[in-house]
């Protein structure tokens, strides 16, 4: 069993003094400043140097390495008019990008896709609050990553047949589309820009990371939301895990929608206030040990509704723990997370026979993270949650994966982190953000990870937004600060706003980059919805305190504390190892030809 050791009495400790010591500085800097970070750029808007049908006929083939088409037109926006471009890289590397004709303040903005991507959508997500990105002061891209197709369709990861468009996928799209848009600005405007940022969730989130991984140099601030970060095992061993741990030898469902209420009843009744609060929320859910007793049935009871049975039991059990093998073999750092049992609607039916989403997004995934998959490995029923199977989904760990903790290039620059993610989330472990965090901080030290990495986890939330918690969330106008001000996020402000939608994105639009394909919007920001209640999001593993009094559904009434669980000094799980630097190589087709590289 492979073991992550730190030392306690070295590591663990400066952990804490580091964590505490960031959060005394950042509670003097928050009391002294408003809560929410103010975006304001340069006083004046620059001006086009040439026209947008003339833009067009910029050479890119030099830039990025690879023949370049383009087209333009002007896109009407209520904020108003864009050049908008759409080019292609080859082989069919498609991505767009909007440039304000009027507004332009130096601040270029890429978007991050989600799911298998296959589309383009140029807009900014979780930004609601932050003035240039609703006022159109940002110039935007988006790549499609190197193919087309919608999510679900019987076509989605056709792509992974072409060894150069899955290389296109893993990293080289976002990064050359950076290197276009960044020619194409200073070729619009005359200058370059002052400040480049990237936002993503889901895979966006993956790519977010990977781009600071991989290449350092292309962004100054990077939100990185629910990142699949550990694209081969999440997208294999835990949705097949979610998706077979429900069910029965014959096939059929053990699980029903009806019962996760009552599991999830049970958990906010017994764990609620283990942070001090009432408020149906768990702010570090790993402090909840969720007990059978809590919603057995009683033996031999006639009605079952309102509890669940042994079998019932096992299933959610599966669920909280996450995949292992016979001998105990943990294959991600943690499961699903007490408190998101609502969610599960993702892969626990409504009624037996009634497709689940995980199961086809497995489906989907299952060609991508295997060059040559075979029927047991395709099927979440025969999947084989084995250490041979673990092993053998390695062969393109350097390939997809966005796991190296090794962020000194990134660093080195001036660049600034943004991570976060939904302790509710049901599609990716949350577990898996924590860990690579603290890879971080014992491969680069706990204060200067802190002097360009923050984690955020948010009560609550699901899967890049919905859930019961607080989800509505800026993530860009805390890092502008960061980035331009030197303004460290000693907190995020999150809402809990009405829901939008009853499925198990909670309603999410996908602004974060989220898992399907989405109606594609302006380069702008959604204006936030009304708050029906705020809360301070503090820097893992700190958590928000009521001081006491005033109205606990302000964020004005919190302040920063330690969560209820102690820190572990290890990490112990089986693929530790994938979390370690040096991994990452740059692919050509010859590696991924059909042989393992």
């Amino acid at each position: 069993m492979h073991v992550l050791s730190i030392d306690r009495c070295s590591a663990v400790n400066r952990v804490v003094l580091a964590v505490w010591t960031a959060l005394l500085l950042g509670l003097a800097l928050a009391a002294a400043a408003p809560a929410r970070a103010a975006t304001n750029g340069p006083a004046h808007a620059v001006t086009p140097v040439q026209s947008c049908e003339n833009l067009a006929r910029t050479a890119l083939d030099d830039v990025v390495g690879a023949p370049a088409t383009l087209t333009t037109k002007q896109l009407t926006t209520p904020q108003g008019a864009f050049c908008e471009v759409s080019g292609n890289i080859a082989p069919t590397i498609g991505f767009k990008l909007d440039l304000p004709i009027s507004k332009w303040r130096g601040r270029y903005l890429q978007a991050g896709c989600g799911g298998l991507c296959g589309s383009i959508n140029a807009s900014i997500g979780n930004a609601g609050s932050c003035r240039p990105a609703l006022d159109g002061e940002f110039a935007v891209a988006a790549t499609d990553m190197g193919h087309t197709a919608a999510m679900g369709s019987a076509d989605e990861s056709a792509f992974a047949a072409d060894p150069q468009k899955r290389i296109d996928f893993a990293y080289r799209a976002n990064h050359v589309t950076a290197l276009a848009a960044k020619a194409l600005i200073r070729a619009f405007y005359g200058v370059p820009a002052r400040y480049a940022y990237f936002s993503g969730c889901s895979d966006g989130g993956r790519e977010a990371l990977m781009e600071a991984q991989r290449y350092p140099d292309d962004f100054d601030g990077i939100s990185a939301g629910a990142p699949a970060m550990l694209f081969q095992i999440q997208n294999s061993f835990f949705h097949a895990w979610s998706v077979a741990a429900n069910l029965r030898a014959d096939g059929s469902p053990i699980l029903l929608v009806p019962k996760l209420a009552v599991l999830h009843r049970a958990v906010i009744a017994h764990c609620d206030m283990l942070d001090g609060v009432k408020d149906g929320l768990l702010s570090d859910p790993r402090a909840c040990r969720v007990q059978p007793e809590w919603v057995a049935c009683r033996a031999n009871a006639g009605n079952t509704a309102n509890c669940l049975t042994t079998e019932e039991w096992g299933a959610a059990r599966k669920m909280y723990e996450g995949p292992t093998d016979a001998a105990g073999h943990r294959f991600l750092p943690g499961g699903l997370e007490p408190g998101s049992e609502l969610m599960w609607t993702s892969f626990v039916p409504a009624k037996a026979g009634a497709p689940v989403m995980s199961a086809a997004l497995f489906k989907s995934m299952v060609p991508v993270v295997s060059l040559a998959p075979t029927p047991a490995e395709s099927d979440p029923r025969t999947f084989p949650f084995t250490t041979a199977e673990f092993d053998h989904l390695q062969a393109l760990h350097g390939l997809n994966d966005a796991t190296d903790p090794d962020l000194r290039g990134f660093a080195s620059h001036g660049g600034k982190l943004l991570m976060w993610q939904g302790w509710a989330d049901f599609s990716i472990a949350p577990a898996i953000s924590v860990a690579y965090y603290r890879a971080v901080q014992a491969q680069m030290g706990v204060a200067p990870t802190d002097r360009f990495l923050r984690l955020f986890m948010i009560p609550g939330v699901g899967h890049c937004g919905g859930g019961d918690g607080f989800t509505q969330i800026d993530t860009l106008s805390p890092l502008i600060a960061w980035v331009e001000n030197a303004r460290a996020p000693a907190q995020l402000v999150a809402d809990r706003v009405a829901q939008r939608g009853n499925g198990p994105m909670g309603g999410s639009d996908g602004r974060g980059g989220g898992m399907g394909k989405m109606a594609e919007r302006p380069p702008v920001a959604t204006p936030n919805q009304p708050a029906l209640a705020s809360r301070p999001i503090y820097p893992f593993p700190a958590i928000a305190h009521y001081v006491g009094h005033g109205d606990p559904d302000l964020a004005s009434s919190y302040r920063p504390g330690p969560g209820p669980v102690v820190e572990p000094a290890t990490i112990d799980w089986y693929g530790r190892f994938m979390l370690a630097p040096g991994f990452q190589k740059p692919y050509t087709v010859r590696d991924l030809s059909g042989n393992a590289p």
